[in-house]
């Protein structure tokens, strides 16, 4: 009987068992993104099935900087006319990075999470009757709000001058006032005044208050038909206006 050289039996043992133990790596590896795989999609579950409602966390253990009072997230959403309602009418995507940030949450609070509500533009939610940037939001109850992500580029700086007029009834009043008369007064003079007048001032205020009437129905006609009401009214409401 041929002899056995041992040294290769032994690199053939380390074979297998290298082997083996690379097998039970790749199952391992396996079940653990199978766990990873079901802990995102009860995340996302819990984002798209969220009312809303306010979450018991302990609040030693989130980042300060991150909390924001109803007050504040009124007054962005007032300014940029934006919508602050309950992620279940979220229609857009929700990127890995709040998912990630939401599992991490989560083990430290060591408990499910819900209670999500996101601040986006109108057109990112589904609403009855019919520049994204949306913020993430736990609501921490007693008007207060944990911001867990924001996504998307940098919200337009024209947007809260462009919006500034939908803000409320008093906003629209003041643009309209502040349009005429910036208009009336910056007609030469030249032209208001005629051969006989020594002074242009009570031409301009007629013509601020023609301007004024004008500007108040064209707005009456064409901005309230499109606008359909202000942003004070709408910031929170899941309804399209």
């Amino acid at each position: 009987m041929k002899g056995v050289d041992l040294e290769n039996k032994l690199q053939e043992v380390r074979s297998r068992l290298r082997a083996k133990d690379a097998d039970e790596l790749f199952e391992t590896f396996k079940r653990a993104f199978a766990q990873n795989d079901a802990a995102e999609e009860q995340i996302l579950q819990s984002i798209f099935g969220s009312s809303g409602e306010a979450q018991e966390l302990d609040i030693k253990k989130l980042n300060p900087n991150h909390i924001y009072g109803l007050d504040e997230i009124k007054k962005i959403c007032i300014d940029y006319r934006l919508r602050f309602l309950d992620a279940k009418y979220f229609k857009g995507d929700i990127p890995y990075e709040a998912i990630t940030k939401v599992k991490a949450l989560q083990k430290d609070q060591n408990h499910t999470i819900g209670g999500f509500k996101i601040i986006a533009p109108a057109p990112m939610f589904r609403l009855a009757e019919k520049d994204k940037d949306p913020l993430l939001f736990i609501n921490l109850g007693n008007g207060l709000y944990y911001l867990v992500h924001k996504w998307g580029g940098e919200i337009s700086a024209w947007r809260k001058a462009i919006m500034y007029p939908f803000r409320s009834f008093e906003s629209l009043f003041t643009c309209i006032v502040v349009l005429a008369f910036s208009i009336s007064m910056a007609v030469p003079s030249d032209v208001m005044m005629g051969p006989k007048d020594t002074t242009s001032m009570h031409i301009r205020v007629i013509f601020f208050f023609y301007l004024f009437l004008a500007f108040s129905g064209l707005t009456a006609l064409y901005g309230f038909s499109r606008m359909k009401n202000f942003s004070v009214a709408l910031w929170k409401s899941k309804y399209f206006d």
